[in-house]
């Protein structure tokens, strides 16, 4: 009966716990002050968190009961069995991409392929361990320690973060060495970054659009029907790569001058919605005392990494002949603590609520000779 009234006693400060965090994150997601995030890192918070990461950890401890050495051998193999089909995700797309190079990198497809198989062997032996070792309430167990995990790198980062913006032309001839954080501190960069090119995709095909001058402004006339390399209006052709670029101009334009039959007219390329954009990084650094380059595209959601920075591509501007790209660099030291952690809440909760519990034993029922005996 102890045992059991201590159950509900911590689960009653669990709850308590859980509601004080969530009531805080209202609060704060309701500030009056815009942008304001002051609440998200205050002591309180930080207090929370820590809280719900001590009762994480004993949760899982408690429900792990008899069988702690058997959860500590689960988790290994689910983290090898985890890293067994990443390593295939990635040498199986390294060998993919050298394969249809063709040539002398048929080698290194062999080689990034025999990694991949690696990789499979790691799913496949140690996935069966984990398999045979985790149990319904050990899964539940882990799922408890993967949110302490998770806790940890936040609070990493809230000790270690540093996040800073950068501006740099698309035109490959500014590179940045170093960078100032939000609170004024200049922080050497372990490498150097340019912006080599950007690009932009818009949805669907390119439009245009033909003006003629009336008075001290321009009258709308009609579309140009695009050709494979010209646009053709009535009996009049124009070829697209006649088009230019002004600073002062937001498309490529051609001004038509004016004649006796016609006024002036200007024809230019319809802005279309952007679908994506993406930047062509060029990175300088040093590996091992030796010099080391490579160029990275960087998209929306799909930062660069080098030496524990990220490198996010934020937003752009137009600039002259270029692009001015804003570009945002993190560190992060509890970015992977956290990832691991999400990924175990997700596995260890899947499986506690997917995998089939071993069927209770059924009474067995005797027989009427057996009771009469």
């Amino acid at each position: 009966m102890s045992s059991r009234r201590r159950f509900f006693t911590l689960l009653s400060v669990a709850v308590m716990v859980l509601s004080a965090a969530c009531l805080l994150l209202l609060v704060g997601g309701l500030s009056l002050l815009p942008g304001d995030s002051g609440l998200y890192r205050s002591e309180p918070m930080l207090a929370m968190g820590i809280v719900a990461a001590l009762l994480s950890l004993w949760g899982g401890w408690r429900i792990a009961a008899g069988k702690r050495v058997q959860l500590l051998f689960g988790l290994a193999s689910t983290f090898f069995t985890v890293a067994g089909v990443v390593v295939f995700w990635q040498y199986g797309g390294k060998a993919v991409s050298y394969a249809m190079l063709g040539g002398a990198m048929w080698f290194g497809a062999l080689g990034m392929a025999c990694t991949a198989m690696v990789g499979v062997l790691f799913c496949c032996i140690f996935g069966y361990f984990a398999r045979k070792l985790m149990q319904p309430r050990l899964w539940l167990a882990g799922a408890h320690w993967s949110l302490s995990l998770v806790a940890l790198g936040a609070y990493l980062d809230y000790c270690g973060e540093v996040t800073a913006s950068v501006q740099l032309p698309s035109n490959g001839r500014v590179m940045v060495a170093e960078v100032m954080t939000m609170s004024g501190d200049k922080i050497a960069l372990p490498f150097t970054l340019r912006v080599d090119s950007f690009s932009i995709t818009g949805y669907g095909e390119e439009t245009y659009s033909l003006y003629r001058r009336e008075g001290e402004g321009w009258e709308f006339m009609g579309n140009p029907e695009v050709m494979v390399d010209s646009l053709k209006y009535g009996d009049e052709l124009w070829a697209i790569e006649d088009l230019q670029i002004s600073p002062d101009m937001p498309q490529p334009f051609l001004l038509l001058p004016e004649t006796p039959e016609q006024p002036a007219r200007l024809l230019m390329r319809n802005p279309s919605a952007v679908k994506s954009y993406s930047a062509t990084c060029h990175i300088e650094t040093e590996h091992r005392g030796r010099p080391e380059s490579r160029d990275e595209v960087v998209r929306v959601n799909e930062p660069l990494e080098c030496k524990g920075w990220l490198v996010y591509l934020n937003s752009y501007s137009p600039m002259n002949r270029s692009t001015l790209v804003t570009l945002q660099l993190r560190r992060a030291p509890g970015r992977m603590p956290a990832l691991a952690g999400m990924v175990g809440v997700i596995l260890c909760t899947a499986f506690w609520c997917w995998r089939r519990r071993e069927d209770a034993p059924q009474p067995v029922e005797t027989s009427t000779c057996e009771n009469i005996a």
